[in-house]
């Protein structure tokens, strides 16, 4: 007679591993808020080690029950399958949890390692509790019907989810009232995601501050979103008819590949950024180029890290620490956020459930605007106040992001305090420094531009870009931002003068070799490019 207690440990077995992977698909749900994602995770995780104990209890049952009936010749051959899945099962167990700890982002491998757990565990089960059944059933008994009925449903409920789930649009109407977009989205290959734009739909939003609002867009292409923790995109918005480029920060961490996060913060004058924080709904699509930047954080080479932000520079700061906590890194991390008033504090409740996630987490805000109800520190930054809060000077890697004057005064406190400067990384968003002043027309000089690999020579207006001049006479000059950000643009000069609004994209090498970057460079003077 079947043993009772082992067919309910089979049945509880075979239930967590369902219940598990459903809640890591739920888990990597794009329309999922972080808390609700931070939870299930929990829950996947929970749910992990206990099966792992319970496949642990079943093995040590199995060979208890071997051991006391005794191997003489030939097993039946079902207890032979049965045996090589449990030795199937136990490495893929070990390296399902390698990659959850170590390779989080490699989200698709732990998909296919979970629905093959599954599938594994229910013929564990399956295999020997079938084989008992028929082996001492009755024909046209209880037993035998019930085990038909639990095959035919199982048949049953697997065609329907495979239907559903052909006629299911990639883009859930119902969960972010965002309107079916009818477009035929092919694979990329990696060589084309570097240069072609992605399709963005923006699902959800979510006020962060007064004046600050994080969105979340879908990634609608059939491609993989690979970026790097402190990483920017460059968006083409369409705004009352007109096309307009910024590039902002991504604030979600890489690991997800379908969706990405950006922080905008209102600024007076600024129209997209209005536009953004007031009239941005979900259903907006838009393109982006990138990801972008040197700026990022990377794991192999920074062992500990120290992050120096003021106001919105946060928000390259948060996707660092969310990919740190994503993969559960032991990263050592300080955190020194300066900002006006208490309200001006982006992703508040995020810093303080990231300092509770991790382990190796500090962080010191300080306000240069306080109110009696402040308990914390109060001025602007100071030697002492980072010395006070970083005790190590000597091996970690420094990120600074914020207001051009924020980020000097900072450089200059690390160096006073003997920071090596190669351990010194700064964000910059490129203030222009081109002049206001117009000049009629008819003043304006023309100006002499050699592309020397092109063999073209090209006449152009003081006013006119290098990049643009290209663009128009058909000289391929690879570029990304538009904005002297991410130094794909990068060309060398091998003569003449370059007058350049913004060097951020250049690394210091590049300087010292002559190179500009054409979409934000205008030539002064007669100028032979190698290009």
């Amino acid at each position: 007679m079947l043993n009772i207690s082992a067919i309910a440990a089979g049945i509880a077995f075979v239930t967590l591993a369902a219940a598990n992977v459903v809640v890591m698909l739920e888990a990597s749900h794009p329309s999922r808020s972080i808390t609700t994602r931070t939870r299930l995770i929990a829950v996947h995780r929970a749910g992990g080690y206990l099966f792992v104990i319970l496949l642990c209890i079943m093995a040590y049952s199995m060979s208890q029950r071997l051991v006391s009936v005794g191997i003489t010749g030939h097993l039946p051959t079902h207890l032979v399958v049965h045996i090589v899945l449990v030795l199937v099962l136990v490495p893929l167990l070990f390296l399902k949890i390698l990659i959850a700890r170590r390779y989080q982002q490699s989200h698709s491998s732990l998909k296919a390692l979970g629905m093959t757990i599954f599938l594994i565990s229910f013929l564990l089960v399956a295999i020997p509790t079938f084989s008992e059944l028929l082996r001492s059933a009755k024909p046209g008994s209880l037993w035998i019907r019930l085990a038909t009925g639990v095959v035919v449903a199982v048949c049953l409920v697997q065609c329907a989810f495979v239907f559903k789930k052909r006629k299911q649009p990639r883009v859930s109407v119902e969960s972010s009232a965002i309107p079916e977009i009818s477009a035929r989205l092919t694979p990329r290959t990696n060589h084309e995601n570097a240069k072609s734009p992605m399709h963005l739909l923006l699902s959800q939003t979510e006020q962060q501050t007064h004046d600050t609002k994080t969105l979340r867009f879908q990634v609608l292409d059939e491609r993989r979103f690979c970026a790097k923790a402190g990483q920017f995109l460059t968006f083409q918005w369409t705004i009352d008819g007109q096309r307009v480029t910024r590039s902002y920060t991504i604030s979600s961490s890489p690991v997800h590949e379908n969706y990405v996060e950006i922080t905008p913060k209102r600024m007076e004058n600024g129209c997209v950024s209005v536009f953004l924080n007031e009239r941005a709904k979900p259903g907006l699509a838009v393109e982006a180029s990138g990801p972008y930047g040197r700026f990022y954080f990377d794991e192999t080479l920074h062992k500990s890290i120290v992050l120096i932000a003021a106001g919105s520079g946060v928000t390259p700061m948060i996707s660092m620490l969310r990919y740190i906590d994503d993969l559960e890194l032991a990263t050592p991390v300080t955190l020194l956020y300066c900002v006006r008033t208490g309200a001006d504090i982006i992703f508040e409740n995020e810093l303080v459930r990231l300092s509770r996630s991790l382990p190796n987490f500090k962080y010191e805000v300080c306000l240069s605007r306080t109110d009696p109800t402040w308990k914390g520190r109060s001025g602007r930054l100071t030697e002492e106040f980072v010395s006070q809060n970083v005790t190590d000077l000597n091996s970690p890697t420094f990120f600074l992001c914020g207001p051009k004057g924020f980020m000097d005064n900072a450089r200059r406190i690390l160096s006073t305090l003997g920071v090596n400067q190669e351990r010194i990384l700064q964000e910059s968003f490129g203030e222009s420094k081109r002049s206001t002043e117009s000049r009629p027309l008819e003043t304006r000089p023309v100006e002499t531009v050699v592309f020397i690999h092109s063999q073209k020579v090209c006449q152009v207006s003081a006013g006119s870009t290098l990049l643009d001049l290209a663009e128009r006479n058909e000289v391929q000059i690879p570029y990304g931002c538009r904005q002297g950000l991410c130094g794909t643009c990068a060309t060398r000069v091998l003569s003449g003068t370059v007058q350049m609004d913004v060097e951020a994209g250049l690394t210091a090498e590049q300087k010292n070799a002559g190179y500009v970057l054409p979409c934000v460079s205008r030539a002064e003077g007669t100028v032979v490019l190698d290009a």
